[in-house]
């Protein structure tokens, strides 16, 4: 397992091939990626004034460190590797980060504003992903934002080596997941029209209004603008303007 652990997020060439990017050396890796990342979270933060985050999958902590410094959050970084959370320890604000899997949570019923979950539940079987769609309901209690591997990837030639990812999802998939997850919790879940990426989005409408994931995707996308990481309109936006 340690072997595991340290060639994961360390070897360039540990299947399947993507390696190098975000597992080596933080979201900040890809610059094409990162500021979309930013983008959706200080929109998220933004619009909810959270003052406390989960990083759920944190890793070694880069995005967590740049939440703690950049947006002011109090985070709590979780991780199953041993490897990645002795890392993120060694970070500003580190020492809030803690071993755990990501289908028991060590935090108690609504602990923090925000739940933050990037590419983590696409490992997973459906049964642990359930499982952890309802920890992030129950730690969580303004809004959630998880992502995964966009099922399109699965076509590509990266997606032919992976061999980890167990659930290649439309967002739409992974949305009704959630809300089955979540039910009789107060949360609605909606797919995210974010090209690249099977995002969803929980939050609590009695509290933010029905219009908050319209809000949220319209001020992630005029930020991804400024930043330079949107060069067209995702195609699903269309779509999504109409159910919203």
């Amino acid at each position: 397992m340690s072997e595991f652990e340290q060639r994961y997020f360390e070897d360039p060439n540990y299947p399947p091939g993507l390696k190098g990017g975000d597992e080596v050396r933080g979201y900040g890796y890809y610059p094409d990626y990162f500021p979309i990342v930013e983008a959706q979270l200080s929109a998220l933060v933004e619009l909810t004034s959270g003052a406390s985050l989960v990083d759920i999958g944190c890793g070694k902590g880069a995005l967590a460190a740049y939440m703690r410094q950049d947006l002011g959050l109090r985070v709590i970084g979780t991780d199953l590797s041993a490897y990645a959370v002795g890392h993120a320890r060694r970070a500003q604000g580190g020492e809030d980060t803690v071993r755990a899997a990501c289908t028991h949570l060590p935090l108690g019923d609504g602990t923090v504003d925000l739940g933050w979950c990037n590419g983590v539940l696409q490992y997973l079987e459906a049964e642990a992903a359930r499982a952890a769609l309802a920890e992030m309901a129950r730690v969580s209690s303004l809004a959630v934002f998880c992502s995964n591997i966009a099922a399109a990837q699965r076509q590509t030639e990266w997606g032919k080596r992976d061999r980890l990812t167990r659930l290649y999802l439309r967002p739409g998939q992974w949305a009704q997941l959630a809300q089955e997850q979540a039910r009789g919790e107060d949360w609605t879940v909606v797919a995210l029209p974010f090209e690249g990426e099977s995002a969803i989005l929980f939050y609590r409408a009695a509290r933010l209004g029905k219009v908050f994931p319209l809000r949220f995707v319209e001020l992630a996308l005029e930020r991804m603008r400024r930043l330079g990481a949107l060069t067209r309109s995702p195609p699903g936006l269309d779509a999504f303007y109409r159910r919203a």
